[in-house]
């Protein structure tokens, strides 16, 4: 028997991709050119084809809303589902698909892969393990992206000059790439660190924080697919969007979803929450200076974030088992 407070984590996730699915199908049946043409790639000549996997697309999605209403025989569900997500992207390596499609894979795939696997490892000991590691993995892979911006992908971001951002990306494509890859990381880990937090908070408070969260990840994940499959392509444009994407929106989304998951947590110590004030604080501040367009505030500002919210992370998540 599932503990109610993951019950209702598992819940959330599968009507997710219940809609997301569904969603998904009925754009891939309904327009099928449309995917080609915002990706910039030549039609099919079939669009019939594209049309069937959506409609495929779509089937699981009914699937996944049953398996959010009966997760006593969903296993089998997510188990198809999960090996689906897994072949998923490497299909799309193998048949060399652009990297500007990266969008495909991210959201369709990759962000499954984690809570459908903790849910099919429930009742053991991995699966017990993998979750309580959620604050150590958050807090490891936010300080890797930061190093990551701090020590190589800033030469790209708006606190260069446009010349020198162009001439990064274009001599470094790989590094430039990996390096939003750890950012993609850090937010899915992020969101998992929230989930494991929202299961040690009474009352309903974590669902909001957990769907204030999932909007946030999603204006993560396009921007830095922006950034990995876009630039340098139009580069002026595709960045400030990115930024706008992950500076401010995702940024401010994260930073709600922690407030609320701090007023909801009766035994914080005061310590702890102090701390908690001043790293959302600075979220708020680098939120604004993303919005407002000012990279220095926006650099400073994240960097006092970072500070702060990495350790925090760790002792809080000691504090909150």
């Amino acid at each position: 028997m599932l503990p109610p407070e993951r019950a209702r984590s598992y819940r959330l996730v599968f009507g997710l991709a219940a809609l997301y699915n569904l969603g998904f199908g009925a754009w891939a049946v309904l327009r099928p050119g449309s995917f080609f043409d915002l990706f910039r790639m030549e039609p099919p000549r079939y669009p019939e084809v594209w049309q069937c996997l959506g409609m495929v697309v779509g089937l699981y999605g009914l699937l996944y809303a049953h398996a959010a209403r009966r997760m006593e025989s969903a296993r089998p569900i997510i188990l198809v589902g999960l090996l689906g997500k897994i072949l998923g992207p490497i299909g799309w390596l193998a048949t060399g698909l652009p990297p500007r499609t990266l969008p495909l894979v991210v959201f369709n795939d990759i962000v499954w892969w984690l809570p459908f696997l903790l849910f099919l490892l429930e009742g053991t000991r991995l699966g017990e393990r993998v979750r309580g590691a959620a604050p150590l993995v958050c807090a490891a892979t936010n300080a890797l992206a930061f190093l990551a911006l701090a020590l190589g992908l800033r030469h790209g971001t708006e606190i260069a000059p446009l010349a020198d951002r162009i001439a990064f990306v274009e001599g470094h494509p790989l590094l430039w790439r990996a390096g939003w890859c750890v950012w993609m990381a850090a937010a899915i880990s992020l969101l998992g660190f929230y989930a494991w937090w929202g299961c040690r908070v009474p009352g309903r408070a974590s669902v909001a924080a957990f769907l204030v969260a999932t909007a946030g990840l999603c204006c993560d994940l396009a921007a830095e697919s922006l950034f990995v499959g876009w630039l340098p392509r139009d580069f002026e444009r595709i960045q400030d969007a990115g930024t706008f994407l992950t500076g401010g929106m995702a940024n401010g989304l994260y930073t709600v979803s922690g407030i609320l998951l701090t007023l909801a947590t009766p035994n914080l110590r005061a310590g702890l929450r102090a701390w908690a004030w001043l790293a959302w604080g600075s979220g708020i501040f680098m939120s604004v200076f993303a919005f407002a367009g000012s990279p220095t505030g926006t650099a400073v500002s994240a960097t006092a974030l970072f500070l702060l919210f990495c350790p925090w992370v760790v002792v809080a998540g000691r504090a909150l088992r």
